[in-house]
């Protein structure tokens, strides 16, 4: 923990919130009141007296799409010149994020910023602060501007990290207490296969393994898994282009998102990397599992579940680790 550590009321966040959002727009997760698990919650901008869901289960998008939106301009250009945007000056705050959603968009600035920085991700990036909600503390090395720990029931412990976050308290003192030291209490982690000590050295061991045919039986390979994941980054880029003679060219470039598990996103003109559906699930585990470990120290997953709980063949990642874990260690 760094920092001085302050005490909140829930009604006294909240009224953090509402005040926050006459100098900063809000993004926060809302309660649509929909009964099934996977419509329940979504991430919006904060509009007048609606009210932020201060702890949620799942969103179908991740809050990760307001640094890396579906799709983007990128550049735009005229007469042969780029065109230099304006960024919006006025700043956002991304609030209420759990401890996954918060680790997302600290390994997708891992991602985006090496070994060649994005400039339009970093761009996007520096117009957010991250407020997260969760009853666990952030690991030490996790990268936000406030953190409210829920220590009892409508008791929140906050921890101000970044300076940005510091001036907000310092600016709205009356709403918070100040602690001596921070609580210990925090909720019960759980145990999953992502926490193997030899996880990428077993999947990679396990290329040529009956399970990824198996998965390719049932899996319908539509991409909803990387679609709703808060750490996959892959992009397609458009050119929309006009010409009205050889000097007159404008347009712009675009980006949007693309999926590793689609048919057609390792082929080029004249092959195909991975034309078998057994071998793009086995890629989506490698980068995951293999590949980010050993360019970023740490897997490519925060374990939110949502490729769970919205994939349509109800496959899980556990178990197929699990599996593999069992067979390879």
């Amino acid at each position: 923990m760094e920092g001085r550590i302050y005490k909140i009321q829930e009604q006294e966040l909240r009224q953090l919130a509402t005040k926050l959002g006459e100098k900063y727009d809000i993004y926060a997760p809302v309660n649509t009141h929909d009964e099934a698990v996977f419509s329940k919650y979504r991430f919006q901008k904060i509009e007048g007296n609606e009210r932020v869901a201060l702890h949620y289960a799942v969103t179908a998008t991740p809050p990760t799409k307001y640094l890396f939106p579906a799709r983007e301009t990128i550049l735009e250009f005229e007469k042969g010149k780029i065109v230099k945007s304006c960024p919006n000056k006025r700043k956002s705050i991304i609030f209420g994020l759990n401890i996954h959603d918060l680790l997302g968009i600290n390994l997708l600035d891992q991602e985006f910023s090496s070994p060649i920085e994005d400039e339009k991700y970093s761009q996007n990036r520096k117009g957010f602060l991250l407020f997260s909600i969760d009853c666990f503390d952030p690991p030490r090395e996790a990268v936000y501007d406030i953190h409210f720990k829920k220590i009892d029931e409508g008791v929140y412990e906050a921890l101000a990290k970044s300076p940005d976050g510091k001036r907000i308290v310092k600016e709205n003192q009356k709403l918070f207490t100040k602690l001596s030291k921070a609580t210990k209490k925090h909720c019960k982690e759980k145990t999953t296969p992502l926490h193997h000590p030899d996880l990428p050295e077993i999947v990679e061991k396990s290329k040529n393994d009956p399970i990824w045919d198996n998965l390719a039986e049932i899996c319908f390979g539509c991409g909803i898994c990387t679609y709703v994941c808060p750490v996959c980054y892959c992009f397609e880029t458009e050119d929309n282009v006009k010409i009205e003679g050889l000097k007159d060219c404008e347009g712009c470039r675009l980006r949007r998102w693309d999926s590793c598990m689609l048919p057609d996103f390792a082929s080029i003109s004249s092959h195909d990397f991975r034309p078998e559906l057994r071998d793009r699930i086995y890629n989506w585990y490698h980068h995951k599992f293999v590949r980010t470990p050993r360019e970023h120290g740490t897997v490519g997953c925060v374990d939110c579940e949502r490729c769970i709980v919205y994939c349509p063949a109800r496959i899980n990642f556990h178990s197929t680790l699990q599996y593999l874990i069992k067979k390879y260690s």
